[in-house]
């Protein structure tokens, strides 16, 4: 909350701008998250594909083994594991909510060498599920910046309710579960 009470001040807004989203209840969620090593021959170096997460913020604590990258312009940069250090990454309700002036930061994680396993701790800070997010009245000289709240990739859009945009990522990450029970769902009626 006193991240999300600074960055609401940071845009120009009162201290508590976000806490409309986030009361009654917000959703959020902590992952242990396990990465096996490769295997010795014919492994992938694939442990989790880029991606962005699609609530407010995002911390991540690693091990010293590393493996996440995140993207900077072009480039993926490697996250050097720092003891008792979090990786804060900010999600897709931000970037939706300023139109762009703060972006969803996309990352991965490559999979451990041969031999090793990756664990990871990641804590999801998200607004209820039926929270809106409509564009902040940014100050001008933030607004001047904003390059719109959709992610460069179309097929890939950003959705107002936290609910829908949350749905719109578990369904593409389990391509199997949604064909098998959520082939109807159209996302673009969401």
């Amino acid at each position: 909350m006193k991240i999300m009470r600074a960055l609401a001040l940071g845009l120009g807004q009162p201290s508590n701008y976000f806490d409309a989203v986030l009361q009654p209840s917000p959703y959020p969620r902590v992952k242990i998250i396990r990465y096996p090593a490769q295997p010795v021959s014919g492994g992938t170096p694939q442990g989790l594909g880029l991606h962005h997460d699609s609530g407010l913020l995002s911390f991540i604590l690693q091990d010293s083994v590393g493996g996440l990258q995140v993207a900077s312009g072009e480039h993926l940069v490697d996250v050097t594991p720092r003891a008792g250090a979090y990786i804060m990454n900010l999600g897709e309700m931000l970037q939706m909510a300023t139109n762009g002036y703060l972006r969803a930061t996309p990352h991965r994680v490559v999979s451990p060498a041969a031999g090793k396993e990756r664990i990871s701790v990641a804590y999801f800070f998200n607004p209820r599920l039926n929270a809106v997010f409509d564009q902040i009245p940014l100050p001008s000289e933030l607004s001047t910046k904003s390059s719109g709240g959709q992610n460069r990739d179309p097929s890939d859009p950003v959705f107002k309710i936290f609910g829908a945009n949350t749905l719109k990522i578990r369904m593409c990450a389990h391509p199997d579960v949604t064909q098998k029970f959520y082939a109807d769902v159209d996302l673009k009626q969401v």
